[in-house]
Parts: structure tokens; C-alpha cells; sequence
């Protein structure tokens, strides 16, 4: 490298160093800890809205994140809200208008309302600019935990204290800042309340994990007797082991993601075998594969994992602290449900952070939180828990699948449920 270049690196990682050392002791309205869809949507509105807004994660940017990345209809329209939705027109997402489903033996085809492909650092990637502009401070590789009541070394009462640590740091040094409202947003695990009691999750006993894997579109090949996907094609292929799903995405890539059993996966001998037994490759040659560059094939065997995903959150909301999205809680997902239910949760936490910002803490906004929370869980997490209870059992979802396509009018209705 040259030695100009390594001068230029240094400096600005030195103006990162002295950026983040200088968060320490500051005061802020919002604090939003996960940068992902819900954490990054809510830094938007946040700084929007006049309030002093800080945004962190702790993984580097932009980084891949195991997603469906199939963005429905409500999805697009929250992202349309924001101005982000032309940007990912302008990234490459690619619409998806024909949806190609296989449970057991069984396979439909059907057009569907578009979807949209988008990779989850590109999504993500947008949402953060989008935030930067409205804004919100943001850094990447800082992450955060929130320190109970009783151990905070302030006790401003309109104030909760987070302690951040820079990834980065050698020294592991600690940053400790005040805010008026914090905003859980770092997923499943939740790592950012780790200090904190009466937050527990209850998974669901038989939840499957999510997978996923990314690969090159020129690179990319099916096992011998399935058709190569088209751009505008959803293909859904559901066993008992769990399902997979394949469409083209942003970047020349085919995104490869489902969500399978965990017994499988140690049955099996890893993740790979079991996607090559639910896309029914005979040869057991790990599935989904590249093509390396002598002609030959080989195992894709670099996947990403989440924690097990069907699980809810005992608790929602207290003393200034509230979750978005997956930290809620999760209901395995069949076309882009997640990232709809994220978005919506950082539009509809916006009224009541407003309520908390800068006045005293009443319950209320707890209460208020937590019954729209258990609303959207009734009203539209329950198409979600039905379709996955469902799709355990194979026989008898492959019946319903033929009734559906049989029959317009359950078709057009399953369909609309699946993508809206």
C-alpha cells in the first residue's frame, strides 16, 4: 500500500477513535441499540422529529445477515414512507411477480403481487444512510447493554443509562451515556438487556433456525432435474426437515435461505445436507453449489445461522426501555413477515418515545406499548404461526395446497395473506 494511503487510513480511524471516546457521558433523547430494519427505521423517524438521536451496532458495516430478503407489500409501503423504497430500486432489487411452490410432491405455480428481493446489507445499508441524512449519529462496531435502576451512576430520573464498548478498543474501555429513551432493536438475543431482569423469552419447543447463503448468479446451479430460477421467481420448497427458498437478488446473486430443524441439521451431518435432502438432490452433493473454475462442481458449505426463531418476549416495555422488531419476539417466517413486522413496530413506537422523551415516566406508556404489540401478534403474526404449523406437516399441507389451487377464491385469499 502506499505510504500516503496508510497516512489517510490512520487519520480517519483516529477520527473514529476520538468520535466514539467522545460519547462518553453525553446525553441523549434516543438511544437505538441495532441497526438492522426496526432499529434503523426508528433512528429515522426519531431524528426526524426533532430528537437527539443516537444509532449503534455491533457488527461492521455493511455486513450480510440471514433474511429471506423478500420484502411484501406492506413493507415496500412503510419503505416508500420513509424515501428509501426508490434507492433499492436504484441498488438492483429485483421484483418477484411468480412465486413456484413445492411441498412433497406437490408444485404450483402462481402469480403473485410483486415482491421484492433485496440482500439485508443492502436494505440495511439504505436505512442507515437514510438515517445519517436525517440526523442520527451512527457507528458501527459499538456495541451496547443497558444498565439496571439501582446501579446507574446518575439518578436523573428522566434518564436510563447505556454502556457502550468500542469492538475495536484494545483496552476494552467502557463509554457510559444517558437517555431520555432507549430502543432495543438488536434481534433474537437480545445481548443489549443481558443486565437486566424480568425480560425472559419463551422459545417455542420445536422452533426451527434460519439459513442462509449467497451465491453468485453466473456461479450458481440447481441439482440435476429442477429448472434454473428466473429473476422474477420465488421458489419454495417445503419438508418435513423444513423449507427452503431461492430468487435472484441485488448484486448478480442468488440468495438461498430457509428455515430448517436443528435435529435435522445434526441427523444430516450439517446445514448443507440438509437443504440438498429438501431440494431433493439425489446426489447429495451439498445441495447448492458453485461451479469452480475448471467446469467442476462444489458443496456450498459457507452458510449463516440465527438462533432458534419462533420465540416471544415476556415483556415488552418498562421504565423507558422499549423493543422493536425481532427483539419482540418472532413467528417463523414464509415471505418477508419479519421485515414488515419491523418496520411497522419503529413506525408505531414513534407516538409514545415522544411521550417519553424529557417528562417523567408513567406506566401508561408501557401499557400503551405492550397492547399494540399483543395486537399486531393476534392480527398478523397468527397467519405466519398458522402457515408454519402447518407446513410441519406435510401430508396434509400438500391436500391444502391442491385445495388451494383448485379453488380461486382460497387461492387469491392465501395469497393475499402470504404477501400483503
Amino acid at each position: 500500500m502506499n505510504p500516503a494511503r496508510k497516512v489517510e487510513l490512520h487519520k480517519i480511524e483516529s477520527t473514529r477513535q476520538e468520535l466514539v471516546a467522545g460519547l462518553d457521558h453525553s446525553e441523549w433523547d434516543v438511544v437505538i441499540l441495532g441497526a438492522g430494519v426496526a432499529g434503523a427505521a426508528a433512528a429515522i423517524l426519531a431524528s426526524r422529529s426533532g430528537f437527539r438521536t443516537l444509532l449503534v451496532d455491533a457488527k461492521a458495516f455493511p455486513r450480510e445477515k440471514v433474511c429471506g430478503g423478500c420484502l411484501n407489500r406492506r413493507a415496500q409501503s412503510s419503505l416508500k414512507r420513509l424515501g428509501v423504497l426508490e434507492n433499492l430500486h436504484k441498488a438492483g432489487a429485483v421484483p418477484i411477480t411468480e412465486l413456484h411452490l413445492q411441498i412433497g410432491k406437490t408444485c404450483v405455480v402462481w402469480k403473485i403481487p410483486a415482491l421484492l428481493s433485496v440482500r439485508r446489507s443492502t436494505l440495511d445499508g439504505e436505512l442507515v444512510r437514510s438515517a445519517i441524512d436525517s440526523g442520527a449519529v451512527f457507528f458501527d462496531k459499538l456495541s451496547g447493554f443497558v444498565v439496571p435502576r439501582d446501579d446507574q451512576f446518575s439518578l436523573k430520573e428522566n434518564f436510563r443509562q447505556v454502556v457502550l464498548q468500542n469492538m475495536e478498543d484494545p483496552k476494552n474501555e467502557k463509554m457510559h451515556i444517558l437517555s431520555h429513551c432507549i430502543l432495543i432493536a438488536d434481534g433474537l438475543s437480545r445481548s443489549s438487556l443481558r443486565l437486566e431482569n424480568g425480560w425472559d423469552s419463551q422459545i417455542q419447543l420445536d422452533s426451527r433456525i434460519g439459513v442462509q447463503r449467497m451465491v453468485e448468479a453466473s456461479q450458481f446451479s440447481m441439482p440435476r432435474g429442477r429448472k434454473a430460477i428466473q429473476r422474477e421467481e420465488l421458489h419454495m420448497i417445503v419438508s418435513s426437515d423444513g423449507y427452503v427458498g431461492l430468487s435472484h437478488t441485488d448484486g448478480d446473486l442468488v440468495d438461498v435461505a430457509g428455515a430448517i430443524d436443528p435435529k435435522s441439521i445434526a441427523k444430516r451431518g450439517g446445514i448443507a445436507a440438509v437443504i440438498s435432502e429438501i431440494l431433493g438432490d439425489e446426489d447429495e452433493r451439498g445441495s447448492v453449489y458453485e461451479k469452480s473454475n475448471n467446469g467442476s462442481e462444489k458443496p456450498s458449505n459457507q452458510w449463516l445461522a440465527t438462533p432458534t426463531l419462533t420465540r416471544t418476549s415476556t415483556r415488552v416495555a418498562n421504565d423507558r426501555v422499549f423493543l422493536l422488531g425481532d427483539s419482540i419476539g418472532y413467528v417463523e417466517p414464509f415471505t418477508g413477515e419479519g421485515m414488515s413486522w419491523a418496520l411497522a413496530s419503529a413506525e408505531a413506537v414513534m407516538p409514545i418515545v415522544s411521550r417519553t422523551i424529557g417528562y417523567t415516566w408513567s406506566e401508561s406508556n408501557s401499557k400503551d406499548w405492550t397492547s399494540w404489540v399483543d395486537c399486531q401478534r393476534r392480527r398478523k403474526q397468527k397467519t405466519c404461526w398458522w402457515i408454519s404449523r402447518q407446513l410441519r406437516r406435510i401430508s396434509i399441507a400438500a391436500w391444502t395446497l391442491r385445495l388451494c389451487n383448485s379453488i380461486y377464491p382460497i387461492r387469491a385469499a392465501l395469497i393475499k395473506k402470504v404477501t400483503s
